[in-house]
């Protein structure tokens, strides 16, 4: 089931959606900023709150990740965030919502 956010802004939070600058209807084309900017915390409708973030590894799917503020990027680690379940993982320079692993 997809989870959603309200106002729903940007890419559903259960998928990760490309590299920045990608032709990705949420992409600002003109600045090449992905909108919502990184950083940005939602609450998802399951409880959870996510911040969007881009990978500066490649990351597996499920993966604890560890934040690295402010440049919003993260890597596979002892963190406190958990990466998307997408298939193939979430590759280096790519974006996500990141899950807070605890509620």
């Amino acid at each position: 089931m997809p989870i959603n956010i309200t106002p729903s802004l940007g890419a559903p939070l259960s998928i990760n959606d490309g590299a920045i600058g990608g032709a990705l209807g949420y992409w600002d084309t003109g600045s090449g900023k992905v909108s919502p900017a990184l950083g940005s915390v939602v609450n998802g409708s399951d409880g959870h709150v996510y911040i969007l973030a881009q990978a500066s590894a490649n990351v597996a799917s499920n993966a604890v990740v560890i934040l690295t503020e402010p440049a919003m990027t993260f890597a596979t680690g002892a963190g406190s965030w958990t990466a998307p379940t997408v298939t193939g993982g979430v590759l280096s320079g790519q974006i996500a919502w990141l899950q807070k692993t605890a509620i």
